[in-house]
This record gives C-alpha cells, structure tokens and sequence, in this order.
C-alpha cells in the first residue's frame, strides 16, 4: 500500500510539473499565448500607436498575453538582442518591425527551430519568417504618394526622396515605387540626388533638408518615408522662407505633421494606421497560433485588412496585404481631431 501512495504521489508530481511547464492559464484554463511585438524604437508616436493596437488585440483575447517592446534608439544590435531575449524566455510568437532585416535572421532561424512563430511588419523582403504583414503593396503606395507630389508640382521641377535607414526594405520599396512612377508617368520630374538617410531622427531629417536646399536651391518638394522626415523638412522650409514655393509630402501623422498641413509647409501626408498593422500582425500570429490557415480573403479582424491577399517574396516568404493607406492634406485635416482640437492619431 505504502508503495501505492508513493508511486501515486510521483504520478502527481509529473503532472504538476507537466501544467508548470504548459504556459500560463487564461482564465478559462485554457494556455495563454505570449505574443511580443518588437518596434523599431520606443518613445515617437508611430510606435506609441502600435502599442494601442497590440493592447487592444491583448484585450480583446482572454487566451493571449500581448505586449510591446522595443529600444530606445533605432539601432538592429540593439533589436537583435531583444529578440534574442525573448527567445531565452521561450515566448509564442515574436512580431518585429526591423531596422535591419539581414541582422534579424540567425535569430529568426533560432526561434523557429524552438517552434517560435515569427512576423514581420514592414519588411516584405524578409527571409526566415513564418509571415510578414503590410498594410498594402508598397510599390504601389509609393506611386500613389508620388501622384500626389506631382500634380501639385504640375508635372515639372526636382524633387527628393528620403528614407529613414537604407536598410530599411519598406522606405527603400517606397521609393523605388515613387522614381517608377516618376519614370513612367512624369517625365517633367527629376530627383536633386540619391535617396537621402536621416535614421529615423527628427533633427537629423531637419540638417540634411537644409543641406540640401542650400546645394539645390530649386527644390520644390521632399518625400519623406519615416515619419520623422516630414516634420524636419518642414521646419526647414519655414525657417528658409518657402512655404508655397517648396514642400513636404509623405509618410507621416496628424499629431505630427498637423501644424505643417495647416501652414502650408506640408502639402499632403500619407500612412496606415499603426494600431491597426500592430493588431493585425498579432491576429495572424493568434491564427498560427490556434493552427488556423491564412489564406487570400482572411478577415484580421481590423479595417483594411478584411479581406487580404498573399503572395510569397523572394525568399519565399508569404506577405500578407491589406488595403490600408490614409491620405490627410489641409482640407481632411479636420477629421482626423477630436472635438478639444487633440489628434485622433
């Protein structure tokens, strides 16, 4: 009898052991998944906004633990070891939002061999991933922020692209959108130079436009891709005395760019909502999850991503895109506050 009890008590014991090891319960009992988005920087308010949508996602699902992280500069060492750390913590699925795409992949191949889901967002030539989530094809979103540009230059004059990283795919795809559309449709454009770096920092964006309309006085208009950009050369353009013969156009937000809209320096701003690509991003891993197939018309549950459609990268990498671009200039500026004059996003 007491050999009984003894081997019962160790049967137990396994099966304790066994729960511990299962992950953390959800109310319900069922296993939470830990889902971890990692931004490219914290403390802007692109990836403030990301937050929110990683948070709603995290609310909205009893079964799930969702969070965000990220460094406080936009440095990919920095964002390796991030990832890196959840690794060791043995979280479900890493979300990143790269800096550098190449400098992610051993670490991609680490957490996958663990049975670690891996996305991305922003990086659609990315390799090693299990999927990568764009809010819309970004050639396209390229040409389409170009059109704009244009028809306020009336097809003619120079212009410049910027980017935040050149390692960045996304801001790089954007451009070479824009220079193809550019080439196929407004041959009256030309660009001042090579696309322009500011890595993503406000100041730096703000130097460089100086710069360069010091070199190129007859600049009439500078795209930028990280929201950074558009309120440095905005400034630049009002501290040199050009509103309405130069102007900012590009990737950005209301909060951000608004005073520059309502002035003129900025003529037209053009984005996804960061919430919704951050909550869509985490619905996919959920998917992958729950073994539940992505396929071309799967809802993720936010705007415009209802109704997506896939094509595999390069790499061999399955994208996922939604239809999600905003476009804000002067006139639509009003939609985007809330009734005390805050922005929305």
């Amino acid at each position: 009898m007491k050999k009984r009890w003894i081997f019962l008590l160790a049967v137990l014991g396994l099966l304790c052991f066994a729960c511990s090891q299962s992950g953390k319960d959800s109310a319900g009992g069922d296993k939470q998944f830990e889902i971890v988005l990692v931004v490219k920087l914290e403390g802007v308010a692109w990836f403030d906004s990301t937050r929110v949508g990683i948070t709603r996602f995290n609310d909205e699902h009893p079964d799930v633990n969702a969070y965000q992280i990220g460094a406080s500069t936009a440095d990919p060492a920095a964002q390796v070891a991030l990832v890196n750390d959840l690794i060791a913590k043995g979280v479900d699925a890493i979300l990143v939002i790269p800096n550098d795409p190449a400098s992610l992949v051993p670490a991609f191949k680490n957490a996958r061999s663990q049975g670690i889901k891996v996305l991305t967002h922003e990086a659609g030539t990315q390799s090693d991933a299990d999927y990568d989530v764009e809010a819309f094809d970004n050639t396209a979103y390229g040409a389409h922020m170009l059109d704009v540009m244009a028809e306020w230059m009336e097809g003619q004059g120079v212009w410049q692209p910027f980017v935040g990283l050149l390692t960045s795919p996304t801001h790089n795809q954007w451009v070479d959108g824009e220079l193809a559309q550019a080439k196929a449709k407004w041959p009256g454009l030309s660009t001042a130079q090579d696309r322009i770096e500011e890595r993503e920092d406000q100041e730096l964006a703000y130097q460089r436009a100086l710069e360069l309309l010091r070199a190129n006085p007859n600049v009439k208009a500078m795209m930028g891709s990280a929201m950074s950009t558009v309120p440095g050369v905005a400034k630049a353009i009002t501290e040199r005395g050009l509103i309405g013969k130069t102007a900012a156009f590009g990737t950005c937000l209301p909060s951000v760019a608004g005073d520059y809209l309502e002035s003129g320096a900025t003529q037209s701003i053009h984005f996804w909502v960061p919430a919704d690509a951050a909550y869509a991003t985490a619905s996919a891993a959920y998917k992958l999850l729950k073994g539940e197939t992505i396929s071309a018309g799967t809802d993720l549950g936010v705007s415009g991503y209802n109704n997506v459609t896939i094509r595999n990268n390069d790499a061999g990498v399955p994208v996922i895109y939604g239809q999600a671009w905003v476009d804000v200039n002067k006139g639509n500026l009003g939609e985007w506050k809330n009734a005390d004059g805050s922005y929305k996003l």
